[in-house]
């Protein structure tokens, strides 16, 4: 019986990496790690909003900063951990995010499902691209269906899904922040590849510019060439 495995996408603000997160994991029914998520989850936990930790968790991740290293891979190994118990193929979308991360989360999921199952991603776009896609970029507020925007999208008011109310993301797509998240991802996040890279592992690298349905296209064609899927 082969092995779980781990497939990551980078990509910077606006690339996609949830959308096409999810197509994978529609073909693959592997679970989705988002980071993102996961720090929302601990952030807006009304339960948590004394806790100084988070306080100034949320403080960073509102002004576009990352937030700490340390307390990024805390939670992330621990969800991790659970999910390799469970024998589930994982996708993250962005994380590790910084050096620390990756120097303090990969041996811990090199244990868990062995270096050549884990496989990288780089979604690369303009910073004219991203900061254009955010700042139009909405979302479904009942199911959380991501809309690309369009001119076929623009006009939509309802999700094509679950018919719930499409809506602004709010405070991380207003321009000025999304400025802040790419300088943050240049700096922070870049020395991760680079991390990947001088040990051992292959970056698949995917043009970001075109439409979702040709990215998908381009990413399963190249997972299929580097034996992905179990089936193949």
């Amino acid at each position: 019986m082969e092995r779980p495995k781990i497939l990551i996408f980078y990509g910077p603000p606006g690339a996609g990496k949830d959308t096409q997160a999810k197509r994978i994991a529609f073909k693959t029914s592997a679970y989705i790690v988002s980071s993102s998520k996961l720090i929302e989850e601990k952030i807006f936990d009304p339960n948590l909003q004394n806790d100084p930790v988070i306080q100034k968790q949320r403080k960073n991740y509102e002004s576009g900063i990352l937030c700490d290293p340390e307390w990024v891979t805390q939670i992330i190994n621990e969800k991790v951990k659970a999910l390799a118990a469970e024998k589930k193929d994982l996708i993250f979308t962005g994380s590790p995010r910084t050096l620390y991360e990756a120097e303090n989360e990969i041996p811990v999921w090199e244990s868990y499902y062995g270096k050549e199952n884990i496989f990288v991603i780089e979604i690369q776009l303009k910073d004219e691209s991203s900061i254009f896609r955010n700042s139009h970029r909405r979302v479904c507020e009942n199911c959380g269906y991501p809309v690309v925007y369009s001119f076929e999208t623009e006009m939509w008011k309802f999700c094509p899904l679950c018919g719930g109310k499409i809506v602004d993301r709010g405070v991380l797509d207003n321009p000025e922040t999304i400025k802040v998240r790419l300088v943050e991802y240049k700096q922070r996040t870049q020395p991760v590849l680079d991390y990947f890279k001088n040990n051992g592992y292959q970056i698949i690298t995917i043009d970001g510019e075109p439409l979702p349905d040709v990215v998908t296209s381009n990413i399963l064609e190249q997972l299929n060439k580097f034996k992905f899927f179990n089936n193949d």
